[in-house]
C-alpha cells in the first residue's frame, strides 16, 4: 500500500538571524508551512537543516493574518525602542 507523500514547494525564505532562516512553502495537502531552517557553514560548505516544529497555515487568509501580526510586532517594537539584535548570539550560548 503506497502512502501519499507530502511535498513542499518553497515560496519564500528570509534570513532572520546569523544562522537561521524562516521558510514558507506550499503544502501538497493544502495550505502552507512555516519552518525554521538552520544554516551551518564548515570549510566553505553550507549545510541547511529544517528544525522540528514547523507550523501549518490553512489558507491565504491565514498568511494575511500572520503578516498583520508581524507588522503589529514591528510597530510595537519600533514604538518601544526594544530591538535586541543579540538574540541569536544569546540563543547559541544557551544551547
Amino acid at each position: 500500500m503506497a502512502k501519499n507523500k507530502i511535498e513542499y514547494n518553497e515560496i519564500s525564505k528570509a534570513k532572520v538571524s546569523e544562522t537561521r532562516n524562516i521558510v514558507i512553502s506550499n503544502c501538497s495537502r493544502g495550505g502552507f508551512t512555516i519552518a525554521q531552517q538552520l544554516v551551518a557553514t564548515e570549510e566553505g560548505k553550507t549545510t541547511t537543516v529544517f528544525l522540528k516544529g514547523a507550523f501549518h497555515v490553512d489558507d491565504l487568509n491565514g498568511l494575511y493574518e500572520l503578516r498583520d501580526a508581524i507588522n503589529m510586532a514591528i510597530q510595537e517594537t519600533e514604538q518601544n525602542g526594544d530591538d535586541s539584535e543579540d538574540w541569536d548570539d544569546a540563543q547559541v550560548k544557551a544551547d
